[in-house]
């Protein structure tokens, strides 16, 4: 018996996977923003804050690092109303679910980041006369956000692909309609295989934005070279093997 893939079935119900990415979109654009915000809030603390007040924090980084993230998913969508009383929507509560896991992430990337600027820059501007805000604005966030936008690009594609474990929970996110096109037609291949594609787009859209935010900041030693010629550069010597010593 031969298979034969039957890929119009999924293009006949594109305008539900279309649905899908729109919520998918939605849930990842709020979960970066409010992950973003968690996550540099958490680094402060912990980087300003003495020892006894950054300890909750530093318990919070370590549980949302160290646990899978459809246990936070549903454990904040079904316990935080009965824990808070207060009664949350479906996207609300995941996104706060995934803001949550994504913050945690982030917070390390810049924890890391900021701490990565040389002590002597800072001391620097110090002597010139800088005041506190005005290193933190012109000396530490330039070269620290540079740093870290390889990594917070990591993170970003990581919460595309997070929002799919929300199809646990009936959201109708892009994994969701996929399973009710495979529920109706019984193709998971044909479905799953342009489910995938679609994250892919998704997931690569979002590293060329990073990268090219990144070849944007890169004002110091930056040579006068055109996006796309450097990204092919980049792309060509990701691909290329490189004997390592005497071998």
């Amino acid at each position: 018996m031969e298979f034969e893939f039957r890929f119009d079935i999924v293009w006949n119900n594109f305008p539900l996977l279309l649905e899908g990415i729109q919520t998918t979109i939605l849930l990842s654009l709020l979960t970066m923003a409010l992950g973003t915000v968690i996550g540099l809030f958490v680094a402060i603390v912990r980087l300003r804050a003495r020892k006894i007040f950054a300890l909750p924090l530093i318990i919070y980084v370590e549980v949302f690092r160290g646990t899978p993230g459809l246990i936070q998913i549903v454990w904040i969508y079904y316990c935080l109303p009965i824990l808070t009383g207060l009664q949350l929507d479906a996207l609300t509560s995941l996104v706060i679910a995934m803001a949550l896991n994504v913050g945690s992430y982030l917070s390390e990337v810049f924890r890391a980041g900021i701490q990565g600027v040389d002590k002597g820059h800072i001391e620097a501007a110090a002597a010139l006369g800088f005041k506190p805000g005005q290193i933190t604005r012109r000396v530490v966030v330039p070269q620290a956000a540079y740093r870290m936008i390889p990594a917070i690009g990591n993170v970003f594609v990581s919460a595309i692909k997070l929002s799919s474990l929300c199809s646990v929970l009936g959201m109708a996110e892009l994994m969701y309609q996929g399973q009710i096109i495979i529920a109706n037609f019984f193709r998971p291949i044909e479905v799953f295989t342009v489910v995938a594609v679609i994250y892919l787009i998704m997931a690569y859209t979002t590293s060329l934005f990073m990268m090219y935010l990144e070849y944007k900041l890169a004002w110091v030693n930056r040579e006068k070279v055109p996006f796309w010629q450097r990204f092919k550069q980049i792309s060509q010597s990701a691909f290329q093997i490189k004997p390592q010593g005497g071998l």
